[in-house]
């Protein structure tokens, strides 16, 4: 199925591919090797962990790779729905990438010690540390080298499948675009039916050849919008209703892309409080060094930057706004937020 999909690619997405493929063999084996060897002394193990980790890490960007290469898009790979692939980039950044000069986004370094008593072959310890003017502050992270191994080769299979899938795929003659602008523009009237968030699935699945278990980000971003639909708060509802319709467009966007389709979106007017929330960035200094990751709640430096950002807003309404973001445990309705005040 890839070879004969990969052949009839032009020259650049076709060698872009072959080498994904190449890739993924190779990490294959490195994994296989680490599994079975039985290394004693400290270095040698670390000499394994290293690769592995970096290997791990190839394998991802060749995964996104080969998604690009034959469908142009990468919308059949979601690593941030993996947790333990998601702190795969911090962990290896950590530990193989830059341990000794750690740098950030916002002028922060760090460093990090393996710790020499945690070192075996079946798991790994580590001290993070950031350093931002003169505080700092430090965290123990643990690395169970089976459980990320496990995260990656069933993330593998699944982006493996699904582009497959999408190879396969025979598109219905139903006219999704149209059904997602009709909800669209009963969701301005503010008329939402939980009913159709199944029934668009239903049909994108089909449509799409897509599985259930699809790390697509198309079947995401359809589960962050019926998400939306549950989400009630008596003071910030109207930005809730804002998010439900834009993730209304971002599905439309993608179903778009997917079909190679060229339609103009929709208007989606902002609310109020994020019109205000943009000009008070704008008077704040380096503001968007500070929302780099408001996308990523695990991220080391996200709680850090919004406490940041919240001592620098002025407006008593926005303070309270950053305030309600920063009690938000549900990690798809807090990248609804961050995404939107990021992106704002």
């Amino acid at each position: 199925m890839f070879e004969k999909a990969i052949s009839n690619l032009n020259f650049d997405a076709r060698i872009r591919a072959e080498s994904s493929v190449s890739a993924l063999k190779y990490i294959d084996m490195m994994i296989e090797d680490f599994k079975v060897r039985d290394s004693k002394s400290k270095a040698d193990i670390l000499l394994d962990v290293f690769g592995l980790l970096q290997g791990l890490f190839v394998g991802i960007d060749s995964l996104y790779q080969l998604s690009i290469a034959i469908t142009k898009y990468k919308y059949h790979i979601n690593i941030n729905q993996n947790e333990k692939l998601r702190e795969l980039k911090y962990i290896r950044n950590d530990v193989v990438g830059h341990p000794t000069n750690r740098s950030y986004e916002d002028g922060s370094y760090g460093f990090s010690f393996i710790l020499n008593e945690a070192i075996t072959k079946d798991n790994l310890s580590y001290m993070s540390y950031i350093i931002k003017d003169k505080e700092i502050r430090k965290k123990k992270i643990d690395v169970e080298f089976k459980e990320v191994i496990s995260a990656y080769e069933e993330a593998k299979i699944q982006v493996l499948d699904d582009i497959a899938s999408y190879l396969e795929r025979k598109p219905s003659k139903i006219d999704i675009p149209g059904y997602i602008v009709n909800m669209f523009e009963r969701g301005m009237k503010k008329e939402f039916n939980e009913k159709d968030i199944t029934e668009l699935k239903v049909l994108v699945m089909k449509d799409q050849n897509i599985k259930s278990n699809s790390p697509n980000r198309l079947i995401w971003h359809i589960k962050l919008l019926n998400k939306t639909y549950a989400w009630k708060d008596d003071k910030y509802q109207e930005l809730i209703d804002y998010l439900r319709l834009k993730e209304m467009l971002n599905i439309y966007k993608i179903y778009l892309d997917l079909t190679d389709k060229k339609i103009r979106l929709p208007y989606l007017e902002k609310p109020e409080l994020l019109t205000r929330f943009e000009k008070e960035l704008k008077r704040i200094n380096k503001y968007d060094e500070l929302m780099t990751y408001f996308k990523d709640k695990n991220h080391p430096l996200f709680n850090e930057h919004l406490e940041m950002l919240i001592n620098l807003v002025e407006d008593d309404e926005l303070d309270r706004l950053l305030i309600w973001f920063s009690k938000i445990s549900d990690s798809d309705q807090s990248y609804l937020i961050g995404k939107t005040l990021k992106d704002n």
